[in-house]
């Protein structure tokens, strides 16, 4: 996995390198969710990824299949396929939305809370967390029940937890080392 992640890595950078030298990033972000997108379709993944299919054909089948998208972000991925890789695909194109996400100054928070947060709710977290992130927050949300109550909060490698699990586990904690 490690392999497969360095790799998709250098390719984002490539492809992040290529558009923002032609001030494309908006449209190289949307061709390659396209192509992702594409690539998940079950009947397309097992013939991109069989070794019996010649190259020339999942070339053609798969140019038919995105014919809206644009070349650069089109020959990326086949050069990819081409040389065996396009289970990194999917990571290559996470990679490039960081390295996006990071020009233009946003930092990317996964919150996690028992239950779905309201609109109000969300909006105030999403305020409170670009301050203190100093920077815009694009928040991903996830239900976890084993929370029981309260949030987390993952931005960047730091972690802020103010779940009910979380201090049930830290109260269990003290009380078995006294």
């Amino acid at each position: 996995m490690a392999r497969r992640d360095t790799a998709a890595r250098r390719y984002a950078e490539a492809a992040f390198q290529v558009a923002r030298e032609s001030d494309a990033l908006d449209r190289w972000q949307a061709d390659l969710a396209v192509l992702d997108d594409t690539l998940t379709v079950p009947e397309l993944h097992a013939l991109i990824e069989h070794p019996a299919v010649a190259f020339a054909d999942k070339e053609r089948i798969l140019r038919r299949a995105v014919a809206g998208v644009g070349a650069e972000p089109l020959n990326l991925v086949l050069l990819m396929i081409r040389r065996g890789r396009p289970g990194a695909i999917p990571a290559m194109r996470h990679h490039f939305e960081e390295l996006v996400r990071r020009q233009r100054g946003i930092a990317r928070a996964e919150i996690r809370s028992a239950l779905p947060l309201d609109k109000q709710d969300r909006a105030e977290l999403e305020r409170t967390l670009a301050r203190l992130a100093g920077q815009e927050v694009e928040l991903t949300e996830l239900v976890d029940r084993s929370l029981i109550g309260g949030i987390s909060v993952r931005i960047g490698d730091r972690l802020y937890d103010a779940s009910i699990r979380s201090r049930l586990e830290r109260l269990r904690a003290r009380l078995t080392a006294v």
